[in-house]
Order: C-alpha cells, then structure tokens, then sequence
C-alpha cells in the first residue's frame, strides 16, 4: 500500500512550498554549442557548410565528438577537418573523447570489440577489460593529435558516463572514468577537463538513467544527485562539471504522442550544484541546455510537440538566473535544418540571445 500511495501521490518534495528564489547576479554569458555531422547527415546537410554557418554565428565555444567507431573505419579525416577550421577561424572548442560520444545510439564500440550478441542491459563497459585497454589506446591517440591545436579550451571525457543510455542502457563506472582523464592529464595537463551528467528531469526519467536502478531516496524526494556527485567526485580543482538540461521529453503511450515536463523544482537543483562545485574549487556549465524538440515521432519533428522557440529564451534566461555563466545549446543542426525549410525563427531566437550576451569575454587556454 506504502508503494501505491508514493505511484499515486509522486515524489514528496513536489508537495512542499516553493523556497525564495535568491536571484543571482552574473554577468554575460559565454554561449555556445554542440555539433555532430552525424546529426548533418540525418538531416541532410553538408556538415562542412553546417560548421561554417554556425562559426558565423559566433558562438564562444562549439563542443565536437571524436567517435571511436566512425574514427575506426574511416579515420580522423572529419574530425581533422572540423578541429583545422576551428583553429584557422579562431573558434574556440570542446573535445570529447571516449567510448561514449554525442547524440543516439551514445556509445560508439568499433564493431571488432563488441562481442558476439552485443552488450548486455545496464552492463557497465568500464569493467571490460580488452575493451577498456583499447578504449585508453584511442584516448591516448586522440589527445596527442589535437593537443597543440590551439582551438582547443577543454576535454570531455565520455559524454553522461554515470548515465545509463542507448538501446542497452549501457554505462561507465567511475574507477575506468578516472583511468581515461589520468592517461589524458599525463599527456596534457594544461587543459581542463569535463565530466558531465543529464540532470534531474522528473521520477520517471530519472529511474531510467540511474544505473542503480530504482531508488527509495528519489521516490522519498531527496536530492540523490548521484550521476552529478560521481561525476564532480571524478574531477580535479579547476576541472568543470557538465550538467545536461533537458525541460521536454515526448513519449509515446498506446499509439498515442505525449510529452513529459521537468519537475518544477529543475533550476533549484542547478543552482545548488554549482554551488558545490564551487566549493570543491571546480567550475559547472551547462554543456547541453534543451534547445531543440525531444518528440516521440519524426512525424511531429517539423510542428514539434515538446518546445518551440520561445521556450529557448525563457529555459536560458532560468539558467543564467541559476548563477551559470557558460551554457552550450543543444540543437543547432535542428536550427539550420528548420530554416532551410523556411522556419527561421529557431535561429533568430539563438541569435537574440547571441546579440543579448555579446559582451561575455571568449573562452580561451587557461594560463
């Protein structure tokens, strides 16, 4: 009966009174953004013409993925060519490097290494050993052939490593996550890294990602935090803790297309956790902050159901509010692909924020 009531009634700290918003004063916010030509290529876009439209834009710093299967079968040639234009156009990157990259099916195991029938449910690939010996290999391999490109402000190390995720639900554990930024620190020790997680959405969605399976303290409404702590508790002083900001999430239930909303109680939890990384002597940005439709249907892709524009400027002034000064938008192939098709007001509202933000300072190498 206990376990009907908390279905019924939801996590308890819905039911308490909203505490004083204490407004946080920042100053203009570095923005910028993610971008994969896998998601050009889904949306039939040239990625070296996408690339070049979006450094028009100028973005104070544009996240890539280096994806150890596409690298495995075809070689850096992409890569190579994004961190060339980065660095001649003066546009300022993140890297990330790793079993796990940007976007779906999120982890990226050249096909020689997954075993025969795949990867198990929930199984943790940080506990594989031939693997993760040749996960180290192209970590290592990676960050000496960018290390002196001076485009380059960050690592990433995995994407949402804590975070169960992709059609198995995989994850990485926390013992192989520090091997990965040791061998990346040994070999360049002047950039910071990141860690990042996908924050608190809801009960549900957050059940779904934890790799700890269901949990009592979630239901009860407490403030487990887990992916965010471990991934804080991974990183060094000056290192930056990435949190993953998603408001609406579409879903389908008995044929029909729904969407699922955050909890109210979203921007409380980030300001919060920039504060702890602010006490560890580390800093926290938004790597992806939802800026693009999560629909359970292509079909609504183009109408989307989840967001729309407007919904860009008011979660990004909620996080400028919450005390972050670098947020990186999720969603600019989806921006370029809608004004293509005449649909121009994605970009306009990124470009409003762009012109609202202009005097943030560039992101650039730690002295």
């Amino acid at each position: 009966m206990l376990a009907v009531s908390f279905a019924v009634a939801g996590p308890l700290h819905l039911f308490a009174p909203a505490r004083a918003k204490a407004h946080v004063n920042t100053g203009p916010v570095q923005v910028g953004i993610s971008f994969s030509p896998r998601r050009t290529d889904a949306l039939g876009l040239d990625y070296q013409v996408a690339f070049k439209r979006l450094e028009a834009l100028h973005f104070r710093v544009i996240r890539l993925s280096a994806y150890w299967s596409e690298i495995d079968s075809n070689g850096y040639d992409r890569l190579d060519w994004l961190m060339t234009e980065a660095r001649q156009s003066h546009q300022s990157v993140v890297l990330t490097v790793g079993m796990k990259g940007l976007g779906w099916p999120e982890f990226y195991v050249p096909d020689a290494l997954v075993p025969e029938g795949g990867f198990h449910d929930g199984q943790d690939l940080g506990s594989e050993p031939a693997l993760d010996a040749a996960a180290l290999v192209f970590v290592r391999y990676t960050v000496e052939r960018y290390r002196l490109n001076q485009a380059l402000v960050a690592w990433q190390v995995e994407n949402e490593p804590f975070n169960r995720s992709g059609p198995n639900r995989l994850w990485v554990d926390g013992s192989f996550l520090k091997q990965e930024i040791a061998t990346l620190k040994s070999l360049d020790r002047h950039r910071p890294v990141i860690v990042n997680a996908f924050t608190h959405f809801n009960l549900i969605v957050d059940q779904a990602s934890d790799r700890n399976g269901f949990n009592v303290g979630e239901l009860l409404g407490f403030d487990t935090d887990g992916a965010e702590r471990d991934s804080l508790s991974a990183l060094g002083k000056r290192d930056i803790l990435g949190l993953d900001v998603y408001t609406a999430i579409g879903y389908q239930l008995l044929g029909q297309n729904h969407v699922s909303r955050a909890d109210a109680d979203w921007p409380d939890r980030l300001e919060r956790l920039r504060g702890l990384a602010e006490k560890q002597g580390k800093q926290a940005w938004i790597m992806e902050a939802q800026a693009e439709p999560w629909e359970a249907s292509y079909t609504t892709l183009a109408s989307p159901l989840s967001i729309t524009p407007k919904d860009i400027a008011a979660n990004f002034a909620t996080l400028k509010d919450a005390g972050y000064t670098t947020i990186l938008l999720w969603g600019s192939e989806y921006w370029l692909w809608r004004a293509d098709h005449g649909d121009s007001r994605w970009v306009d509202t990124v470009k409003s924020v762009l012109a609202q933000e202009a005097a943030a300072p560039a992101i650039s190498l730690p002295a």
